[in-house]
């Protein structure tokens, strides 16, 4: 018998915030279910890492912040006269890796023809997001690194609600950078100041703050 049966998650929706189900010994064709019937809960987040299944339930908390961020991207990018492709928190996986997660928000940054139109990314067949979001308010993210490693996403960036931190992949794991390869004139502690504006006065004029911002120092040398 497998390690995951239907009624195994008739129960999740009754799961409190900032909570995590784990189970262990679970196949590759049993995540892929367990995807499939978890699909459209944006509250959840499904992690598997060779055999290991984790589902996690979001607080209020942490959503808050994490849909600030494409704005951020949308900013950065409209400003720079470029563009992006946001998947949210579409599954990322590869079966090569026995591995695949959910991250707040992921991009690719204007080289996205590959990934144009497609709905779900099957990373054994198509070129990873240049950069991942991660917001640890209900759940801490360096454990699943490595499968962000495995995945090759180039740029990893994470919120804990307070600071933000810059990762570059760097071989197979990823070392902290103080400016974003993709945006070298930001540094992982301007962000901050933007995302409570975001949260005490409102989307647009964190855009505004953010977007003068930018204009200011979008040339300025990447030291």
């Amino acid at each position: 018998m497998g390690a995951v049966t239907s009624p195994s998650f008739e129960f999740v929706g009754s799961l409190p915030d900032n909570s995590t189900l784990t189970l262990r010994n679970v196949s590759w064709e049993e995540y892929d279910r367990v995807l499939a019937e978890l699909d459209e809960q944006p509250w959840l987040r499904v992690t598997y890492d060779r055999g290991r299944l984790e589902i996690m339930t979001l607080s209020p908390e942490h959503e808050s912040p994490s849909r600030l961020f494409t704005h951020l991207i949308s900013v950065l990018t409209g400003e720079l006269d470029t563009d992006y492709l946001s998947f949210g928190s579409t599954t990322l996986r590869k079966k090569r890796i026995d591995g695949g997660l959910e991250a707040d928000d992921c991009c690719y940054i204007s080289d996205y023809d590959a990934v144009a139109g497609i709905k779900r990314l099957d990373l054994d067949l198509l070129p990873p997001p240049h950069l991942a979001i991660e917001v640890d308010i209900s759940h801490e993210s360096q454990g699943k690194f490595h499968i962000y490693a495995g995945l090759r996403v180039q740029e990893l960036w994470r919120y804990d609600g307070k600071q933000m931190e810059f990762y570059r992949l760097a071989g197979d794991q990823y070392a902290e950078i103080k400016k974003s390869d993709l945006f070298p004139f930001l540094s992982a502690t301007v962000l901050p100041d933007f995302i409570r504006t975001g949260e005490t006065r409102g989307v647009n004029a964190m855009r505004r703050a953010f977007g003068n911002w930018v204009r200011d120092n979008k040339t300025a040398p990447s030291a």
